[in-house]
């Protein structure tokens, strides 16, 4: 009996191992985005309307910060913008600024490239916005 209750012991603590080791999607696209990067192009799409292509200027960035509040900090054509993140599982990023929530998909995450493409919520037409940056 001792030897049963010893070895379901063990099996615990291994298991537990196992599971708390698991990688966790979210916290390593984190790591990936955190810091600053230059904006090389944004496309907007409206339902009904042809592409908006933005190209960034020197001053263009994204800064994801690593913090308590994941703050986003957003400088586009010499506007500032204050605004959050959130990263999910299956390389999915949530954002605010200027007041609206985008729902994104991350395309690629390199050390030098940033791509993905998010749903503007809220809008009476449905807009896509498509962000390319680099380091």
């Amino acid at each position: 009996m001792k030897k049963q209750i010893t070895f379901a012991i063990t099996a615990l603590f291994i298991l537990t191992g196992l599971v708390s080791c698991q990688k966790d999607d979210g916290n390593q696209v984190v790591k990936g985005l955190a810091g600053q990067w230059k904006v090389s192009k944004i496309e907007t799409t409206v339902a009904g309307a042809a592409t908006v292509t933005y190209t960034g200027i020197d001053t263009d960035y994204f800064e994801f910060r690593r913090n308590e509040e994941d703050e986003l900090y957003i400088s586009l054509n010499t506007n500032s913008y204050t605004g959050n993140y959130v990263a999910l599982e299956g390389k999915l990023l949530n954002f605010t600024y200027n007041g609206k929530l985008r729902k994104a998909k991350i395309t690629t995450l390199t050390d030098n490239n940033f791509e993905f493409s998010a749903t503007v919520e809220g809008e009476t037409v449905a807009t896509t916005e498509k962000y390319y940056l680099t380091r």
